[in-house]
């Protein structure tokens, strides 16, 4: 695409995501918690939150024509952002099926569904952009297979765990005030994550945007890993605050622990290697993403780390303070873009997520301490902290090595020495185990 037409394609991913919240207003998460606590309530909840996102899409398409009209941009781009706004609605109808699979915790329909979605929608992609067409085609393509997606995961939930439809307009009424708040978490979190996309558009151009999202792609690509294994372990996390906040709380440490295990060394990587990824991923054009990618990069470790925390958070029922958290780290994120935007551009940009991501990390320790909810960071940043200053060692003095040796060679010794510093317990071999011989 280049650096310009890829900057376009970012705005029109980052304007719709900003209004999601507005459609979701937390019900996805909360049919998750409830429905997994009780599962007689899952046609309730997939209804109705069904019927409330249709009846609330016009309002905010809406929003979304009159936000890309106040802010004056082309007609190719605001074409482009209006179709990209009606594949993101879908996906936001979608996520509710996904939420009822994550419930009854059968996670491999999600699994098979996006995996062969994403595969159509890549490959077609692809396709047309080799044959020369542009982004209003690529943005069809994603609105054809949002629609795809969607049906079949309505078949599947029809077939496999809704009885019937039950449309109950109180039913909304009653819940709106449990949900609300995990919808102020949904849409803060997308402010703080795209608001500064958005900034850049307005205060520095395309071409920069491409520049910054070149980057901050390659990071945003792992925020699925503990998205899904958090959400995975929400239901049981849910289930054992009413039931056993001691295996809540063994449960925290170990996905703290494991989540920290894996960030954190490809937040190292992406600091000694980036340049060699930007000119493996995007070409010589996009060499100013270099800088960008280094500091992003520590975003990894930070999300891994804050999802979990944030996670436990929301299966304690303290939504409420986690959307007034994110309210805060949103303000905070768009006064440091605000400052740092005109006379850093986007490398300001950088500096003001990682500020923001490190702040909210340390608020939602805090809050899951006052809980009773403890991690001992020393004790679990140690072994892998070691390994990743040895990996980090050995990326620095291979840097004429191909980038696939110098990432294998790093990622064997990071592990050879995390196992010799005892980095792993026996609890943690024999749940392996466990989780092996189950799967």
């Amino acid at each position: 695409l280049g650096d310009v037409d890829f900057g376009n394609y970012t705005i029109a991913n980052a304007l719709p995501s900003l209004l999601t919240g507005l459609i979701d207003l937390g019900y996805t998460t909360l049919l998750i918690r409830e429905v997994s606590r009780d599962k007689s309530k899952s046609d309730k909840f997939l209804s109705n939150a069904l019927r409330f996102r249709l009846l609330l899409f016009p309002a905010v398409f809406l929003i979304l024509v009159l936000s890309v009209n106040i802010m004056g941009y082309p007609d190719s781009t605001k074409n482009i952002v209006y179709l990209f706004g009606i594949f993101t609605f879908l996906k936001t109808l979608t996520n509710i099926f996904y939420g009822t699979f994550r419930a009854f915790e059968k996670m491999e329909y999600e699994a098979v569904i996006v995996t062969s979605t994403t595969i159509v929608r890549s490959a077609l992609g692809l396709f047309i952009l080799s044959l020369g067409y542009g982004l209003i085609e690529l943005g069809l393509i994603f609105v054809f297979t949002g629609v795809a997606e969607f049906i079949i995961a309505l078949v599947i939930s029809r077939k496999r765990f809704i009885k019937k439809f039950q449309v109950h307009p109180s039913f909304i009424r009653d819940t709106i005030k449990i949900a609300f708040p995990l919808g102020m978490v949904s849409i803060f979190g997308v402010i703080y994550i795209r608001i500064d996309t958005v900034m850049l558009s307005y205060l520095k151009g395309d071409a920069v945007v491409g520049w910054y999202n070149a980057a901050y792609n390659l990071v945003l690509g792992f925020a699925f890993i503990p998205q899904l294994f958090m959400q995975s372990l929400l239901p049981s996390m849910s289930f054992n605050f009413i039931s056993s906040k001691e295996a809540l709380q063994k449960s925290y440490e170990k996905s703290f622990k494991y989540l920290l295990i894996l960030g954190l060394p490809i937040s190292v990587g992406i600091f000694f290697l980036a340049d060699k990824f930007i000119l493996f991923f995007y070409g010589s054009q996009f060499a100013n993403s270099g800088i960008a990618l280094k500091i992003l990069g520590w975003d990894v470790s930070l999300y891994f780390l804050y999802t979990c925390a944030g996670f436990v958070l929301i299966s304690t029922d303290k939504q409420n303070i986690m959307a007034t958290i994110l309210a805060i780290s949103a303000v905070l994120n768009f006064v440091l873009n605000l400052i740092l935007i005109p006379q850093y551009s986007y490398i300001g940009a950088g500096f003001a997520t990682l500020t923001t991501e490190i702040i909210l990390l340390v608020i939602y320790l805090f809050i899951n301490k006052r809980n009773s909810y403890i991690i001992n960071i020393n004790n679990i940043v140690f072994p892998p902290g070691i390994a990743c200053c040895v990996m980090g060692i050995c990326l620095y003095f291979s840097s004429e090595i191909h980038l696939i040796f110098q990432i294998l060679i790093g990622f064997i010794l990071y592990f050879i020495v995390l196992i010799s510093l005892r980095g792993f317990t026996k609890d943690d071999i024999v749940l392996f185990k466990q989780l092996i011989k189950k799967q």
